[in-house]
């Protein structure tokens, strides 16, 4: 048996367009070859098939798969050597800027820019009215823990999924948070193109880490990845109930958050979520009083003694 040619192993590390995707088939292809490319199936190095076999493969004409290589080749993944082929970069075509001796400085430049995350507003609740919303990095903090509580529910690797959904707003740093009913009018990066940029100045071995992550959150493929969408409709579905003890109409981000659910764990926790009372300091403080009289009396000297 005649091994595989490496082109043909190539075009098996990409997903084929999925007819029920709405997004244009360039974006889809240029998505697909960019996943293979950020969890390593494709190596930096590597040649991608040629036009005609891309197309094949894809279903589409060579001028669709093109524009998804231009693509591709603007944020920095993949370049175009005349006469030979297309080749995976080994990272973003980005300046680290000059007089950067520590290796590790554009890595602190990285952690710098998601503290941008705490100043940045969470775009959809401002539209209700909410004058001074949580934050993004707020938001991301109990999807983190959420993610946790998922994990754990639905046996998952629990590191793996917090990860997941700590990082899954990274991004929004360079492109801000667009609110769901703006997504209709204003297109982005995608956000592994961003990432890629992000990443431009760290060590390959972390900046790898940190763009697999957001290509495997993208993706939805993994248990934990679903999770960690969960995680982030069940934080949301958190703070609509929050936002709703104050008065608010958070019905619909209530219910768009429960009907996003994609596993069990998910569903399970937020059927509990809605039997459940937000005003959770009531009970704590009745029972922390409780405690307190009890642990009084029992420091009080007996009588007789």
């Amino acid at each position: 048996m005649l091994a595989k040619r490496p082109r043909q192993l190539a075009c098996e590390a990409m997903q084929p367009i999925d007819p029920e995707d709405k997004r244009q088939p360039n974006v889809q292809i240029a998505a697909s070859i960019r996943a293979a490319i950020l969890t390593g199936e494709l190596e930096p190095g590597a040649q991608l098939p040629a036009g005609h076999e891309l197309a094949a493969f894809f279903g589409v004409s060579r001028m669709t798969v093109q524009a998804a290589i231009r693509k591709l080749a603007d944020e920095g993944f993949v370049r175009s050597q005349t006469g030979s082929g297309v080749y995976v970069r080994d990272q973003a075509s980005q300046p680290v800027p000059e007089g950067t001796d520590h290796p590790l400085a554009g890595t602190a430049t990285f952690l710098f820019e998601m503290g941008q995350l705490k100043n940045l507003p969470r775009a959809g609740w401002q539209l209700l009215g909410i004058q001074h919303p949580e934050s993004v990095a707020e938001h991301s903090l109990r999807v983190g823990m959420v993610g946790i509580v998922l994990a754990a529910l639905q046996g998952a690797d629990v590191g793996r999924t917090a990860a997941l959904a700590l990082m899954h707003d990274s991004h929004e740093t360079r492109i801000g948070d667009v609110p769901s009913v703006g997504r209709a009018y204003v297109s982005t990066a995608a956000p592994e193109a961003v990432t890629v940029h992000q990443t431009t100045g760290m060590p390959t071995d972390v900046a790898k880490v940190v763009q697999e992550l957001t290509a495997e959150y993208e993706a939805t493929e993994t248990v934990e990845s679903r999770l960690a969408h969960d995680a982030d409709k069940i934080e949301t579905l958190l703070q609509a109930i929050e936002y709703g003890t104050q008065g608010y109409d958070t019905s619909d981000g209530r219910e768009n958050s429960i009907a996003a659910l994609r596993t069990d764990a998910g569903r399970n926790l937020a059927q509990a979520i809605g039997a459940a009372n937000p005003q959770w300091w009531e009970a704590f403080n009745a029972s922390y009083a409780e405690l307190r009289a009890s642990t009084r009396a029992s420091r009080e000297p007996r009588r007789g003694s």
